[in-house]
């Protein structure tokens, strides 16, 4: 391992530690007739400490991510009207931002994406988790923070579409709709997400799952056809090496494992079973079975993160749950331990084809700039 790398990692594991401290100290929101108290204050203190070591490290990287370069081209590409394959979102904000400071600075359009990306996962952790702090630790731990560095089109969809599950889950369909049809242009595999989401906050009776999972294998078996469809909403894909399709076991092996700490906390608690936790579990074998039966599909992967991003939510819920206190706290310190290991599996292969992050590189301190005719 080079130093640079090794400087990297520990750069990125300062980052974690240093907001995961600051988010430990973000409590209940708390107002007085006067105004905000001094709880108030400092809760915002910290979280704007953690949005802002977050964005600053993501806007001012440089060459950092496995397609930052493609998207400097692509950039410059729907800047002077040449063929692109990206949604007109993106195209649109490109143009806009590029006629607004007079060059194709794309370090703006990074910045715009890490802004918003941040906005919407931060403030979805904030106000949808029964426990900031735990759903922040398990946003960088498991990798989801610095992952933005790749494909922020996606990530940005991603974002907004865990903010926008509020809405399934207050019945408020038509706000959810509005949220994720504002994303879709930046990223179309969103829209997905409004059937799916819909679906799942309703009880799923056992001949449903296992006839799901039997037409999910029978999709598995005639993949050739089901290939050809999505080809069909997706052909930039077509003669690309993303054909190759593949998955993570990893990702399979961590939502077995939430399925697990689900079924057992259901089984061991006389609580009945929210619409909130019924949504959650039930989007967690989803991307179990997407991960499983549909690996041929291109960066199917994508498809599973609009379910399995649910674990953020869901992991500080079940341990929130748990009555018993030594039962909770051991529960956490495995999820903990878990989570650190895996954070440290993922940091030492930030450096592999596909992800890209290693060693990390700021504008600031370079002259080299991808410029394009």
């Amino acid at each position: 391992m080079s130093a640079g790398m090794a400087i990297s990692i520990v750069f990125y594991i300062l980052i974690a530690f240093i907001t995961i401290y600051l988010a430990g100290k973000v409590q209940g929101v708390a107002y007085t007739v006067e105004g905000q108290t001094r709880k108030s204050f400092w809760n915002r203190l910290c979280l704007m400490g953690v949005f802002l070591i977050l964005f600053l490290c993501s806007a001012l990287r440089f060459d950092i991510g496995n397609d930052y370069r493609q998207y400097t081209q692509t950039a410059h590409e729907a800047f002077v009207g040449g063929y692109v394959v990206t949604e007109p979102g993106f195209n649109w904000l490109v143009r806009i931002i590029y006629t607004l400071t007079g060059g194709e600075y794309y370090e703006f359009v990074f910045a715009v994406f890490a802004f918003v990306n941040l906005v919407f996962f931060l403030k979805a952790l904030y106000e949808q988790s029964v426990d900031f702090s735990f759903s922040f630790f398990l946003f960088m731990t498991l990798g989801l923070y610095f992952q933005t560095y790749n494909t922020v089109r996606y990530y940005l969809a991603l974002a907004i579409a865990l903010y926008a599950m509020r809405y399934v889950l207050n019945k408020d369909y038509l706000k959810f709709i509005f949220w994720i049809l504002l994303a879709s242009p930046f990223h179309k595999s969103v829209l997905l997400t409004i059937p799916v989401y819909w679906a799942a906050s309703y009880a799923w009776k056992k001949w449903m799952i296992v006839s799901g999972v039997l037409f999910s294998a029978g999709c598995f078996l005639g993949k050739s056809i089901i290939l050809k469809i999505a080809l069909w909403f997706y052909p930039s894909y077509e003669n690309t090496i993303y054909l190759e399709g593949g998955t993570s076991p990893i990702s399979i092996v961590r939502g077995l494992l939430v399925l697990g700490l689900y079924f057992w906390y259901r089984k061991h608690t006389s609580e009945s079973e929210d619409r909130e936790f019924r949504l959650y579990a039930q989007l967690n074998l989803l991307s179990v079975v997407v991960c499983v039966f549909f690996s041929f599909l291109p960066v199917i992967t994508r498809i599973a993160y609009y379910f399995s991003v649910t674990q953020l939510l869901m992991l500080p819920k079940i341990v929130y749950g748990i009555k018993e206190k030594k039962l909770r706290r051991n529960i956490k310190w495995i999820i903990i331990i878990a989570c650190v290991i895996y954070f440290a599996v993922f940091l030492a292969g930030a450096n592999k084809p596909g992800v890209g992050l290693l060693p990390y590189r700021s504008w600031l301190f370079e002259t080299e700039r991808y410029l394009y005719k």
